[in-house]
């Protein structure tokens, strides 16, 4: 009995670690995965929905393998549970459609810094739904978010349109994580995700076929995809496996927001966008200052 409390230590303090190894994963595929999403979208002029769903096929590829080995227990399915199944998977077929977009008129580094508008979201999300604690340096850490992703509208690479886009996609996305991690909750991590990425792929492919969207199959000829296809399956799976292991939405969020320091770097080093560089260093300085006092209060 004496070495039961020592078990369950150490059994934490391993889910702890992996969660984190988990998330460091998910920042460094996400950051890789939105620099060649942009640089496919804008330079190779690939049509943007037609990218969203080759990256939700990403996703589905493993969950095919999980879905056919472990299926899906609809004993754990409500009315209630199915329904908001069904809400994550709309959400998640918007997300991706919105996020490619964005990307196709926006910087990648203008992209990371907005996008983090997400950190509001989460932590609302969590607090209200989730019943996530009440952190009095959140509100200041968001506001410093906030006004690095300000300094940056209509400025530095970006239109209004691709603003409000990303901004879209940072609202659609902390909805879905909170869906995401509710659900993993309720009915466990493969008996949600799997049949979710299947059912999410499916749509998209639908909505490319019957819309007749350009299918550019060069693009799988390409050293990009491979990359893009590698980087786009450790990015969801990092986190919705940091978010299975116990970790709480909003800090999973503020770690994954690094990319607005990671994916401005990038976009700076390897896509060359160094347009109003000076306010782009400014806003992730800013950025960054805001994720490290969410940090400290999480």
């Amino acid at each position: 009995m004496g070495s039961e409390p020592l078990l369950f230590s150490r059994l934490l303090i391993f889910s702890k670690i992996m969660w984190v190894l988990f998330l460091i994963a998910h920042l460094v595929g996400n950051t890789g995965y939105n620099t060649l999403l942009r640089h496919a979208s804008a330079k190779m002029k690939v049509d943007s929905i037609f990218l969203a769903t080759v990256m939700s096929t990403a996703i589905a590829a493993p969950a095919a393998v999980g879905f056919a080995i472990r299926g899906i227990d609809v004993s754990r399915f409500d009315a209630r549970l199915w329904w908001l199944f069904a809400l994550s998977c709309a959400i998640a077929v918007v997300f991706h459609i919105c996020n490619a977009k964005a990307l196709e008129c926006t910087e990648a580094s203008v992209f990371a810094l907005l996008y983090n508008l997400r950190i509001v979201g989460a932590t609302a999300f969590g607090i209200l739904f989730l019943s996530e604690p009440v952190a009095p340096l959140r509100m200041a850490g968001g506001g410093l978010v906030f006004l690095a992703g300000f300094l940056l509208l209509g400025r530095a690479g970006t239109t209004p349109r691709g603003a409000a886009l990303t901004v879209l996609s940072a609202v659609l996305i902390s909805s879905l994580n909170t869906l995401e991690k509710h659900l993993i909750q309720e009915l466990g991590y493969a008996n949600y995700v799997f049949p979710s990425a299947l059912i999410v792929a499916a749509a998209l492919w639908g909505i490319v076929l019957i819309s007749r969207r350009p299918v550019d199959l060069s693009l799988f000829r390409t050293r990009e995809i491979t990359g893009l296809f590698a980087l786009r399956i450790i990015s969801a799976y990092g986190f919705t496996l940091a978010l299975g292991l116990g970790g709480l939405l909003s800090i999973s969020t503020y770690v994954s927001s690094l990319t607005c320091i990671t994916t401005a770097a990038a976009g700076i080093l390897f896509l060359k966008e160094r347009d109003a560089l000076g306010r782009k260093l400014a806003a992730a300085a800013i950025a960054l200052a805001g994720v490290t006092i969410l940090s400290l209060a999480a």
